[in-house]
């Protein structure tokens, strides 16, 4: 059944993602992988950590013992049980600062 008239066929249409578009970084991290750094800002402020995964493309990093939550994990055949895991998820590299090694 086609739709006749001057309104727009919107269910022939895909679906709109409101909000501002994934934009990749186009400068480099100052910090890398296995990087001591030092976190500026936010709950873990003042603590210290090894980066653990850095990722440009969001400005983000993973620092070891930084931003820990609860993964919960689904019931699968190797893991029947489920459960709950938790892990260190990503901040933004903009609040973490190089550590000297001494």
């Amino acid at each position: 059944m086609a739709h006749t008239g001057k309104g727009q066929k919107r269910y022939l249409r895909a679906a709109k993602v409101h909000g501002k578009p994934e934009t990749k970084h186009l400068q480099k991290l100052h910090v890398k992988k296995d990087d001591d750094v030092l976190v500026l800002s936010g709950a873990d402020k003042g603590k210290t950590g090894k980066v653990l995964r850095a990722i440009p493309a969001k400005g983000e990093v993973v620092v070891q013992g930084v931003n820990r939550r609860w993964k919960h994990l689904r019931r699968t055949q190797q893991n029947p049980q489920g459960g709950r895991v938790e892990r260190e998820f990503p901040i933004p590299a903009c609040k973490v600062r190089k550590v000297q090694e001494s």
